[in-house]
């Protein structure tokens, strides 16, 4: 039954897309992010249904590209596009182009998706629907996660969705530190309080689950995030006195396995797991002495004979459990360097145009989206200290969000105001 359901949807979404592309652009980020065929156990389970949706948007981007209004080339999208091209000489260069490759292919894809994006979601209702659909193909996992974790009272962890780059717990916890703000900020488009009310109880599941994960790097990930609202925020006594309530409330209810595990961020020494990563990124640095321009390309760790000139018999090849440690090792210190810039960009530039959009009721949604889209860059950067998802689409989708949420900005205060209020005199 879910198969055909499923199946029916995506029959649904080509048809549609020949039409609009924008429809296939959305189907492509629902899928894409949630992969529900992949809970389903029939013969929907193998089928390449994504690749199926992207060919059928990519045709009719093609036939329909007169529907294009692409948004403005704001620097985010520059540094974007510039780190993008570091990636691909980087590829060409790289120590081992059979392990380099086939994750190049995986990034361009994301790349490319972006660039769709940009050129046709550069309208009001497009730029809210790809947020809703965002929300909601994450927020899936948010809620069922954090509905599993209170009934075994945190017991056991949480996994996202099987065959995604967030799949593992310590992705789903860096998934919901993303979404969370967005889903926060979605609450201002809805009108009735039931439906606000279903918002705040999904923030609510989404944030157990970070709990439910047992990442520490979630952990991380949630401070830093409380840390910036603190300081960002005109009510610091309120913020002070909930966060302060939330913390409580977390020790009370999980159980002492988690807290244990997160006692561990302070004691690395002791724990096998935390002190095996410094030992992955003194390695990252070794990797990147080996090429500090321009990189070794993707998953040069794995080339074994850098692993025995630096790690054999000192640890086992495994990840570098830092998106910092492993865009440096991959894509030297230039690209390490725009990593960082591209990430300092959209957050400055998505409170500035926040701050110019709230001076005009018709941009206060956009306002309050740019708002939080801010928090859901620092928690992937905080998170981003301990777990190895430099690529992650998820986080290439809300630079786009941002750049369209700009661009939208920028074109709505570029047009002059009407004035009504001034009425023609009588004469006399």
């Amino acid at each position: 039954m879910r198969d055909i359901f499923i199946f029916s949807a995506i029959i649904c979404i080509v048809i549609a897309t020949l039409r609009k592309p924008q429809v296939g652009i959305l189907g492509w980020l629902w899928l894409s992010i949630m992969n529900p065929h992949k809970e389903s156990y029939g013969w929907i389970y193998s089928m390449p249904i994504l690749d199926i949706i992207a060919g059928a948007t990519l045709i009719s981007a093609f036939m329909n590209f007169k529907q294009a209004r692409k948004a403005s080339f704001h620097p985010i999208a520059i540094i974007l596009l510039i780190f993008y091209l570091w990636i691909c000489l980087s590829t060409v260069f790289a120590i081992s182009y059979d392990l380099a490759f086939p994750k190049w292919i995986d990034h361009t894809k994301t790349m490319l998706f972006v660039l769709l994006m940009l050129l046709f979601l550069n309208r009001k209702h497009w730029i809210i629907s790809a947020i809703w659909v965002f929300v909601f193909a994450v927020g899936y996992t948010g809620i069922k996660g954090g509905i599993f974790t209170i009934l075994t009272g945190g017991g056991a962890r949480i996994w996202g969705a099987p065959g995604t780059a967030w799949g593992d717990n310590n992705g789903v916890s860096l998934a919901m530190l993303m979404v969370i703000p967005l889903m926060f900020a979605l609450k201002d488009l809805l009108d009735k309080k039931i439906l606000r009310l279903g918002v705040y109880a999904g923030v609510l599941f989404s944030f157990v689950t970070i709990l439910g994960t047992q990442s520490r790097g979630g952990l991380v990930g949630v401070m830093g995030s409380g840390l910036m609202f603190f300081f960002r925020t005109k009510h610091k006594l309120v913020i002070g006195i909930l966060i302060f309530a939330a913390g409580m409330a977390v020790l009370a209810f999980m159980p002492e396995s988690w807290k244990s595990r997160m006692e561990t961020i302070q004691t690395y020494e002791q724990d096998k797991s935390a002190s095996t990563r410094i030992l992955q990124w003194k390695y990252a640095t070794q990797l990147a002495a080996e090429s500090p321009i321009i990189g070794n390309g993707f998953d040069a760790r794995y080339y074994q004979p850098f692993y025995r000139k630096y790690m054999e018999g000192i640890d086992v090849n495994r990840a570098v459990h830092s998106n910092y440690f492993m865009v440096l090792e991959e894509q030297g210190y230039v690209g390490l360097f725009m990593y960082l810039l591209l990430m300092i960009t959209a957050i400055i530039s998505a409170h500035a145009a926040s701050k110019r959009a709230k001076k005009r009721d018709d941009l206060k949604w956009a306002s309050t989206l740019l708002y939080f889209s801010q928090f859901s860059i620092v928690g992937y950067a905080f998170n981003g200290l301990t777990i190895n998802v430099a690529y992650l689409d998820l986080y290439y989708y809300i630079l786009a969000f941002i750049v369209l949420l700009i661009s939208h900005v920028n074109s709505e205060l570029a047009k002059p105001i009407e004035n009504t209020a001034l009425q023609e005199q009588p004469r006399t």
